[in-house]
């Protein structure tokens, strides 16, 4: 199974924190999908210091006018079951192999999409900030891609509809902040 990743995942060594195997960045396959948008949306629970906030992070909605720049990875299901851990809020959507415009898949994808009204953000709600680390991230990892696949990052990456947040910060839930953050194989480690 195939799963798109369109935020932090486009990033190697973020992405390597919720696998047990060794990813390369040929694991990371550049891909343009047709009928999705990435918007800064999606709330997590998160911790800056002493201080709890409403993290935004990237998310995807429809737009049948729009193409969003992304990677696939091939996944098998446990893999799937771990990336739904770190993935908490978000549901499992399906996008079509058909919608894919620079690859061919061999069956549809899965992607991560924030879909319950309670955990998408709004524009002036007090207490929300984007992580400015998490834009590191993602600029970061944009450094091992062309340029075509930058430039259909570049609006997502400007006029933040936020305030952004300096410093570092953890998921407030244990289990998301160890597979997100921490990483599984530290995880395993300590066992």
């Amino acid at each position: 199974m195939y799963l798109f990743g369109f935020g932090s995942l486009i990033n190697l060594t973020s992405a390597q924190k919720s696998f047990k195997r060794v990813l390369t960045q040929d694991d990371l396959i550049p891909v343009k999908i047709k009928g999705y948008e990435r918007v800064w949306n999606a709330i997590e629970s998160i911790q800056f210091e002493e201080k709890k906030v409403n993290g935004v992070f990237l998310n995807i909605q429809k737009n049948e006018n729009s193409i969003l720049d992304g990677v696939v990875i091939e996944i098998s299901q446990e893999e799937l079951d771990i990336l739904k851990l770190r993935e908490k809020n978000y549901s499992c959507i399906t996008i079509q192999s058909k919608d894919t415009l620079n690859k061919d898949f061999k069956s549809d994808l899965i992607a991560f999409m924030t879909t319950n009204e309670k955990k998408l953000a709004k524009v002036g709600d007090l207490n929300t900030f984007i992580p400015a680390k998490y834009i590191q991230i993602i600029k970061e990892a944009l450094k091992n891609y062309d340029d075509d696949f930058v430039k259909g990052f570049e609006k997502s990456l400007k006029n933040y509809p936020f305030t952004l947040k300096e410093g570092s910060y953890i998921f407030t839930d244990p289990i998301q902040n160890n597979v997100a953050r921490e990483g599984i194989k530290k995880q395993d480690e300590s066992k």
